[in-house]
């Protein structure tokens, strides 16, 4: 269990040539998919919304003030369409993400347990899809979206009776951004259960409720390793963006010297990076997580079981 679990999950990563592609696929299919889905509707809207000779002018120019007033007022306008139209695409998106999930991060999921019960000669649960188990837990993070949506409902509701519209700007602010913080803070730890119960789901075959159990079981008993993976993840993923972004810095700068289409193929090509090494450290993040819970049941069944003597009495 002193074992580095970040380095394992590189291990697998290595070991395994499958993973990395189909981990691109499913999220870049979803990408692909909800792009496509907002070039839809924003040709729609297009065609929908018209825009005043101002708005276009205002639109056009470099005029922060006018571009925002300008905006607001269509927005004001466009307002029952614009709220139709985001439900629809929220709701399809929705359904993209839970199919592409499913079956991908279900796939993958089940591929590294297998790949470290291999490894560690640990039985687990037979191997089977569990696609419907894996489906309701994408279904359940899907939904835990509310709690942010929630959140700044809560804060709007709490500025309305407190104050008056407009009376404390400042005050009415800060009391959105603690509404909004405190449920960023309840979805962090509920999106991190969800996203910890699939690996059950493959390495014990437990129902998605039971997975979930089994997940809040998990983070209390390993909660530090947990937090050692995510930490160095997350700063390793930090580290890569702030270098790409920098990289894109110096493109752009690099405009008076370059042709448009030069500088855009360079910045497609250090978009496309990014979204790379992102997919490569989420997928190392899953693996070392995977790790951990393995490497715990195998440790579970190699302590001997205390010795049960019914009757007998020490003397």
């Amino acid at each position: 269990m002193n074992a580095d679990a970040h380095g394992e999950g590189f291990r697998i990563l290595r070991s395994d040539h499958t993973l990395l592609p189909l981990e691109l696929l499913w999220r870049w299919s979803f990408g692909l998919g909800l792009l496509a889905l907002l070039f839809f509707a924003y040709a729609h809207l297009r065609q929908a919304v018209l825009l005043t000779d101002a708005d276009v002018e205002a639109f056009s120019g470099q005029d922060p003030l006018a571009i925002a007033t300008a905006g607001a007022r269509v927005i004001t306008e466009a307002q029952p369409l614009l709220l139709r139209t985001f439900t629809q695409v929220a709701a399809v998106a929705a359904v993209l993400w839970v199919a592409a999930s499913t079956l991908g991060r279900g796939m993958l999921t089940r591929m590294i347990v297998r790949r470290l019960a291999v490894d560690y000669d640990l039985k687990i649960a037979p191997d089977a899809p569990r696609w419907s188990g894996f489906a309701i837990l994408q279904m359940a993070r899907v939904l835990m979206l509310l709690i942010l949506a929630i959140g700044y409902l809560a804060g709007v509701l709490i500025v309305a009776r407190v104050n008056s519209p407009g009376q404390n700007l400042l005050t009415d602010t800060l009391v959105i951004f603690a509404a909004i913080a405190a449920s960023a803070v309840l979805w962090s730890y509920v999106n991190w259960v969800l996203s910890l119960a699939p690996i059950f789901v493959a390495r014990d075959g437990l129902s998605p409720l039971d997975s979930i159990v089994a997940a809040l079981a998990f983070i209390r008993r390993n909660c530090s390793r947990l937090m050692a993976v995510s930490i160095w993840n997350s700063t390793l993923r930090g580290l890569a963006a702030t270098v790409i972004a920098a990289a894109g810095a110096a493109t752009v700068s690099m405009r008076p010297a370059l042709p448009g289409w030069a500088i855009t193929t360079l910045l497609a090509l250090e978009t496309l990076l990014y979204l790379v090494v992102s997919d490569v450290f989420l997928l190392v993040r899953l693996a070392a997580y995977s790790s951990v819970a393995v490497r715990e049941l195998t440790l579970s069944q190699a302590l001997p079981e205390p010795p049960n003597h019914p009757g007998t009495i020490a003397g």
